[in-house]
């Protein structure tokens, strides 16, 4: 028996309020014979009992997570059922319109493998937005890749694009990085964003942190796979920047405290500031660079395991086709 054309994965986690509104836009708006794949993220409200009474055989599955996995463990798990030669991902809180997917169909069909969102005017709390732009700007400078919303979970794959992602953690930001480094072109197409109706957004400033650690985690597994080395010798590069900045800057400031003067008296004043400086540079550049190596080095390490077998992030409780 034939599968859909198209698979549609959504993660959800606390959306009971919107998962039958979202359903029935996707209904209204799919160009095509269509599968929704939802996977419950671990949710603690209702989201559950709403996804059965939405339930259809073939037509609407769920796959229930046994607790809270992520969005990249949602995401491997719902490309894993797909029997659909095309893959949207989305959203489940109602801000992706349905409406868009035409769009998306279009543009894959100029040679693309991944088709990602981009939400140009965002409807989402103002530090969201700020963090959103921040990221977006280095990631998109240092990864080299020119899309203006790495992030944006409305996407539109190609099935061999889908089947050749693999990602673990919270790697799902920089997908259009990794679909981009196995050799699928990748575009955007602006799309119209929704303020959230329900609930309340998962993102926001505490994440941006979080975000650059694993660019670089995203960096090491691309650009550098074939070359770690030369990933070790940029940071470190960067570390020994960081470091004489703070070896530069402590004394200078300690000079303009004591209006340049050479007595005795400034002479000690400077004095700790010079040992503070040499001191907690030094140690700065060792630890960051030590942190760094260890770090990828773990990442060497355990990556190719959960990469390779993206089913050892989850563990499905319940699962209905």
């Amino acid at each position: 028996m034939p599968g859909p054309l198209y698979s549609i994965v959504i993660p959800v986690h606390n959306e009971e309020a919107d998962v039958q509104e979202l359903a029935s836009r996707i209904d209204a708006y799919c160009p095509g014979e269509y599968e929704i794949i939802f996977i419950d993220d671990g949710s603690v409200d209702r989201t559950w009992d709403a996804l059965r009474k939405i339930h259809s055989s073939g037509k609407v599955r769920l796959i229930r997570f046994r607790r809270n996995f992520g969005k990249a463990a949602a995401l491997m798990a719902g490309f894993a059922a797909c029997r659909g030669d095309r893959i949207f991902t989305m959203d489940g809180d109602l801000q992706d319109d349905p409406a868009e997917m035409p769009r998306f169909v279009a543009k894959l069909e100029e040679g693309f493998g991944l088709v990602c969102g981009w939400k140009k005017r965002r409807y989402d709390p103002f530090h969201k937005v700020i963090a959103s732009r921040i990221f977006n700007f280095v990631v998109r400078k240092g990864s080299g890749l020119e899309l203006h919303d790495m992030n944006c979970g409305f996407k539109l794959f190609s099935g061999d694009a889908a089947r050749a992602i693999r990602i673990y953690g919270e790697l799902h930001r920089f997908i259009p990085l990794f679909a981009a480094y196995k050799g699928f072109p990748v575009s955007e197409i602006e799309v119209q964003h929704h303020a959230r109706q329900h609930g309340q957004s998962k993102y926001g400033m505490s994440r941006l942190v979080k975000g650059f650690v694993d660019f670089f985690t995203a960096l090491l597994l691309t650009r550098f796979a074939g070359r770690p080395s030369h990933g070790f010798g940029w940071m470190a590069i960067l570390s020994l920047v960081h470091a004489l900045a703070l070896f530069v800057s402590i004394p200078a400031i300690a000079l303009l405290i004591t209006g340049f003067q050479a007595d005795s008296l400034a002479i000690g004043l400077i004095l700790p500031f010079l040992y503070l400086a040499a001191f907690g540079s030094a140690a700065l550049g060792i630890a960051a660079i030590g942190l760094v190596v260890a770090g990828w080095v773990a990442e060497l390490v355990v990556a190719p395991h959960l990469a390779n077998s993206p089913a050892s992030q989850y563990h499905v409780e319940e699962q209905l086709d």
